[in-house]
This record gives structure tokens, sequence and C-alpha cells, in this order.
């Protein structure tokens, strides 16, 4: 409608109204200020439409096609292979000088007593030189009281049969291997079980409530509450410590080391880190130990390194993605640290701290800071032992 027509119907309208002050004049004024308004309204809402489609247009570039230089504001992060961190542990004559680790752990052994009883939680299991097993506590070592043989393999060779997992996580529980059978001890209770499994047991895992049984032709899972011992599909001394079943394989020269659970496995690069880019085969007392979704465990190192220092790996076991590593070297003789039989991971403090043997002492390595510490000094007394999880 036209404001001539408009007007024309308000000039009718005034003619109906009675004699008075004109109301025309005012509805017009009321009309056209509506219309106004409206008018404004408008021309606010097209210009917020506008000041958002601009906007838009500024945080959203058009998608860019295959070969198109990309502008450095939208550039995503190229995605780059980093090489994990990798400490290096001072020379052996150095390891005095770190700090002490506070923890539940005697620092010195050599100066526990023996004693018939004292309370406390068991912190590990030792064997001294009269060949005698103890159970470690705070404030003394209380004698095991077990009949054990020693453990042998199928060639003759003996050996002790407290082994570095004998002691179960929570520290309640005792396994020792033994020919055609394993021993398992109560801690809080003093009773002593045993169980038959076959053949020549040298290494137990604990799974739970169940045991993981090595030997070098075949593995067994022991179930502790029904007593049967079912074969594994696999061998050797490939397990690692920690509730999950996992298994480090290295074929041999030239193959490629994995990380197994179940009937999936992933690749372990060490390629570059240890010798021959595999883990140690056949070495009982070196295996990995898991803790949270990482997994720890050493071997020699490769490289200008090679048979003269080893290298902790710590890994995440459903990736296979190295995560930290530590060089360990040996030092000159006679001082060594390593020796024949390696520097092996022991267990974890925590989910951040990796607990080394060094010689005649135990290490602590943060795997966030790359820090070591003095964790305990083991006298030439102790012939084997067993930590309990922390």
């Amino acid at each position: 409608m036209t404001d001539q027509r408009l007007r024309e119907l308000f000039d009718d309208l005034a003619e109906t109204l009675p004699e008075g002050p004109s109301r025309a004049g005012e509805l017009w004024r009321q009309g056209t200020r509506s219309r106004a308004r409206r008018r404004w309204t408008a021309v606010a809402v097209a210009a917020t439409l506008t000041a958002l489609v601009a906007v838009e247009i500024v945080v959203s570039p058009e998608p860019v096609e295959r070969g198109i230089t990309v502008y450095p504001s939208v550039t995503p992060t190229p995605t780059i292979p980093s090489t994990p961190p990798m400490d290096t542990a001072p020379p052996p004559g150095g390891e005095a000088g770190l700090p002490t680790l506070a923890t539940g752990l005697p620092q010195k052994w050599a100066g526990i007593p023996a004693v018939t009883s004292v309370p406390g939680p068991v912190l590990a299991l030792a064997e001294f030189g009269d060949g005698r097993i103890y159970q470690m506590k705070s404030d003394g070592r209380v004698p095991l009281d077990v009949k054990l043989s020693d453990s042998v393999d199928s060639a003759g060779n003996g050996g002790t049969a407290l082994k570095p997992n004998s002691l179960s996580p929570d520290g309640t529980m005792a396994a020792f291997p033994q020919k055609d059978a394993v021993v398992v001890v109560d801690l809080v209770i003093g009773q002593t079980r045993r169980y038959k499994v076959p053949g020549f047991n040298e290494v137990v895992l604990w799974r739970g409530e169940q045991l993981l049984v090595e030997q070098e032709k075949a593995n067994y899972l022991l179930d502790l509450a029904t007593g049967k011992a079912r074969r594994q599909s696999y061998q050797g001394f490939t397990g690692v410590a920690g509730y999950r079943d996992l298994r480090i394989v290295s074929p041999g020269e030239g193959g490629r080391t994995v990380i197994q659970e179940g009937g999936s496995e992933v690749v372990l690069d060490v390629r570059g880190l240890t010798g021959e880019g595999g883990m140690p085969v056949g070495v009982l007392g070196n295996h990995g130990w898991q803790r949270g979704d990482l997994v720890a465990r050493s071997a020699s190192a490769q490289g200008d390194q090679a048979g003269n220092a080893d290298v902790v790996v710590v890994a995440d076991p459903d990736t296979g993605r190295v995560v930290r590593t530590l060089l360990l070297p040996w030092g000159d003789a006679p001082d060594t640290r390593c020796g024949k039989g390696g520097c092996p991971v022991r267990g974890w403090i925590g989910q951040d701290t990796v607990i080394i043997e060094s010689g005649d002492r135990l290490l602590g390595w943060n795997i966030g800071t790359g820090a070591l510490s003095r964790v305990a000094e083991l006298p030439d007394e102790v012939t084997a032992y067993s930590l309990r999880g922390w």
C-alpha cells in the first residue's frame, strides 16, 4: 500500500470522527514511526548477518585442494617420528653420589638383623650366604621355613630356587620352581603347598591367582585354586612380569623383536638401541617388567657401546613405541656394574620409577625426569632376591 493511498484512507476516517482535536495526524505519525522501526530492525538484522558472514569467511577458509599451498595460520603440525629421550648413568664410581630414594625397602641389607619374628609386611625375599631364604622386613629378616631343592635345567645346571619374581606383588605369597613341581608358600599363615608341574621348571611369573611356569621346552599356566597346570602354545623364557600375559620375543639375527599378548603382536623396534636390535633370549634372571601401560627391560647396548654397556628400554606394549631409554656404561674393571648377567630390571616403584640392578646396588630411574637415585645396597652375601610390587 502506498503512502498516498494510506493518506486517503486516513482522510476518509477523519470525516467520520467526532469534532474535536484531529486524530488523523496522530494516527499517521504513529504509522510512520512503526514503519521506521521496522526498517531500522531490518537494516540491523542485515548488518548482523553480513558481519557473521564476514567472520565466517575469516576463520573458515575454503577447503585447500591437493597441491595448493596452505597458509601458515592453518598449516597442520607435521607428524615427525621423534627419537625417545636417552639418559646416561654416571660411571659406577659415581653412583655413591646419587641421592637416596626413600622407599619401604631397607637401604643397607648387610646390617639387617636375623630375628625369629617381627611385625610388618614382607618387602622382599633374599637368600644369604648361609643358604637360607629370609623374609625381608623393615626391622629385620625372618627365615622362611620351607624345604626346597635347587632349580635345575635339562642339562643338569643348578641354581637357586629363589627367582626375581618369586614374591607375589602384594608380598603375601612366594613361589619356587622345582623339578616336576612348584612350591607355593602363603607367607601370612605359613602354609606350604606343592603343585605338580612336569619338567625342569626354572622361572615363575605371577598372573594374579595363577602362575606362569617357564621351561626351556614348555610353559604352563598353573591355577592355584584348582591345582591344574595347562600347557601353553609357546615355550622358553620370554614372559614379562606383571598382571598382563605379555611376552617379548626376539626371533634371532635379522628378525624383528615383537611384544605378544594373546593372539596379537606389535613390533618393538629396538634397532640402533640394543645389540643386533633384539632382546636377550634364555637369560633367566633378565625378563621384562610391566606396570600400568608400560613395560621395561634391559639388553646389551649396540654400536660403540656394544659389549661395554647395557640399555634399559621402556615401551608401550600396545603400540611398541619406545618411550625412554637409559644407557648404563659398564665401567672399567674391577669396578664394573653389569658383567655377565647384565643390569637387569627388577621391578617398579609406583608408575614412574624403574628398579635396576647395578652390581651390588639397586637404582631407581624416574622415566618422567630421567633422574637416577640409590634404592638399596646389596652385600656380597646376598646371592638372590625378589622384590614385592610397589
